[in-house]
């Protein structure tokens, strides 16, 4: 077995949550927090400033005139898809790269992460469900383990190969035995690290295992079906993609028919080529 204490110090070599983007999804919980709070916390990081100006100017965000600072790009926005702004482009520099370990090339992560991210915010929407922002980042950064496990992946992977298709395990379950620990935990244990909302934590513990969690919200099994639907059209599909286990009794809680499951695709797919502009210009591509 791998040394596990060695996988969870490559925690350190990632980069870490902006203290902005923290901020703000603290903010975010407080139901008095304002659009002139956030703006007063961006403005006062140039590098954030920039990004965030970038992406609401893109056609991604349907933007028609310049917008030259936070204040506008806040009421152009609004609050919960500003944060989303923030969060996209304060992770990008982690998921970029290429997890060979998973058989995800350069940039595929990335694509993948903001698909979902993006589902998730819609069933967020459409299910009126709390916690928009939160569905929202845990749906983006919930593979971050993947940026460090590959490797060990890598190292392993015929003896995983042999776990799935030998003893029937999921891929999760198949790192957890080769390995010591899944992407699920290292990434949770990233966030715990970093000293995130144990709700967002917890969702990233359990977002390919949901039964596990005692969360009762609707934010685990909207993550959930959001990765769910991401692998029905191919997207993130690497070497794991189709060796996880589905929870029926998860998705049931969302009372969701085939045909809603057929309309959140096809709205996705009208908008990609939008996604697909703002998954590089938060790359910085």
């Amino acid at each position: 077995m791998t040394d596990v204490t060695r996988i969870i110090s490559q925690i350190d070599t990632l980069k870490p949550v902006s203290h902005v983007a923290t901020r703000l999804m603290q903010l975010i919980e407080n139901p008095d927090t304002s659009g002139a709070d956030l703006a007063a916390v961006i403005q006062y990081d140039a590098s954030m400033t920039a990004n965030v100006l970038r992406l609401c100017n893109s056609v991604a965000m349907g933007g028609v005139r310049k917008v030259t600072d936070v204040k506008q790009a806040v009421n152009l926005l609004g609050i919960e898809k500003l944060i989303s702004l923030v969060i996209l482009a304060d992770n990008a520099p982690n998921f970029r790269s290429g997890q060979s370990g998973y058989d995800l090339g350069y940039g595929e992560l990335w694509r993948y992460s903001v698909s979902a991210a993006i589902i998730a915010r819609e069933l967020a929407e459409e299910k009126d469900a709390k916690d928009v922002s939160l569905v929202f980042t845990s749906a983006l950064i919930k593979d971050l383990g993947k940026v460090i496990l590959h490797t060990y992946i890598s190292e392993a992977f015929d003896e995983i190969k042999s776990q799935v298709f030998g003893a029937q395990k999921s891929f999760l379950e198949a790192e957890k035995q080769v390995l010591g620990i899944d992407h699920a935990e290292l990434g949770a244990l990233a966030m715990e690290k970093w000293g995130f909302d144990p709700k967002l934590v917890d969702i990233i513990r359990h977002h390919h295992n949901p039964l596990e969690s005692d969360n009762p919200g609707l934010a685990l099994p909207i993550v959930y079906m959001a990765d769910c639907i991401c692998m029905m059209i191919g997207q993130g599909v690497g070497a794991d993609g189709l060796a996880y286990r589905y929870y029926k009794e998860t998705v049931d809680r969302l009372n969701m028919t085939a045909l809603d499951m057929q309309r959140i695709i096809v709205r996705f797919r009208e908008k990609y080529g939008q996604i697909e502009e703002m998954i590089q210009l938060s790359a910085g591509e």
